[in-house]
């Protein structure tokens, strides 16, 4: 049996069809917040949840990828106005499986 290498799943040779979920708080000053997620939102698969006024930003990322899902937390953790970026919640979910199907009683 071969022994996969964290690199090896990080390399794009073995992609896989797959979607992640993932929830982001955002650490921001207070008067940009609503600039951020409005800025945010504009990126495919980014959803704002709102903000509790004192300058966090709860985000859901939704991508086809996990480069996707990093592309989008780089965007967003690499941005000016944010203080920090925390990965709060993350899914992973493998769609090359066949679903089971069948009725449930």
């Amino acid at each position: 049996m071969e022994t996969k290498t964290r690199r090896d799943f990080l390399s794009l040779g073995d992609r896989r069809a797959e979607t992640h979920i993932a929830s982001v708080l955002v650490h921001a000053r207070p008067e940009h917040v609503e600039e951020l997620a409005a800025r945010f939102t504009r990126l495919p698969g980014v959803e704002s949840h709102g903000s509790n006024g004192a300058g966090k930003l709860i985000l859901t990322i939704e991508a086809d990828g996990d480069d996707v899902l990093i592309e989008r937390m780089t965007r967003i953790e690499t941005d000016d106005s944010v203080i920090a970026a925390t990965l709060v919640y993350h899914h992973a979910e493998d769609l090359s499986d066949e679903e089971v199907s069948g009725d449930v009683a």
